[in-house]
């Protein structure tokens, strides 16, 4: 099992302009915790993420490590929407493919109702931030961004429904721009896998 957390939350049917977008290239680490309901029964998910995004070469990477109802796993999912246009998902030593979706920035769309412009802290050392309603469809979605795009705090739900969930991501320590550009390399072990669909 593996999130993709953040990033896919907040670019949902950006089709038309935006309020404003993220940087083109950071990395940044998130903080998730997700409940879900499925069959009855009550599933928890938590944990911490690295992530990195490059809007120019078009690629992301993830690396989970998540406790999934008191179990422990790491996973990494690499999207590569440029070349191979495949995601890779690389759990222990097993890797699988399957086509991509079209790529999206990381974006609040101009359909998102900001609520609240407000301040936290002091007013000489304090935060500005927007709360966004970035609602679609099915899915609850609530954002938390300073006024310059960094996002804060995200928390979605689908109340409803065969599998309803409630997640919260906190991303933190965003650093813009990519350090190691080798990090979106395909591994090794996935040059052996095939190509399983979308």
């Amino acid at each position: 099992m593996y999130t993709e957390s953040f990033i896919v939350l907040v670019s949902i049917g950006l089709i038309q302009a935006n309020v404003c977008c993220f940087p083109k290239q950071y990395e940044a680490n998130q903080g998730l915790m997700k409940a879900t309901v499925k069959n009855g029964q009550l599933s928890i998910l938590y944990g911490n993420l690295h992530y990195w995004f490059d809007g120019i070469s078009k690629k992301e990477l993830f690396i989970e490590d998540l406790t999934v109802d008191g179990y422990n796993t790491r996973v990494t999912v690499l999207k590569d929407y440029n070349v191979t246009n495949t995601k890779y998902v690389i759990s222990g030593d097993r890797c699988s493919q399957k086509a991509l979706t079209p790529f999206k920035e990381g974006c609040i769309p101009d359909w998102a109702t900001k609520l609240v412009s407000s301040n936290y802290g002091s007013q000489n050392s304090g935060m500005n931030f927007n709360v966004y309603n970035n609602s679609a469809g099915s899915v609850t979605s609530f954002l938390i961004s300073t006024q310059d795009c960094f996002p804060i705090l995200d928390v979605s739900a689908i109340p409803h429904g065969a599998s309803p969930y409630m997640q919260v991501v906190m991303p933190y320590n965003f650093t813009v721009g990519i350090s190691d550009s080798s990090v979106f390399d395909i591994p090794a072990i996935c040059k052996q896998s095939s190509l399983v669909g979308k």
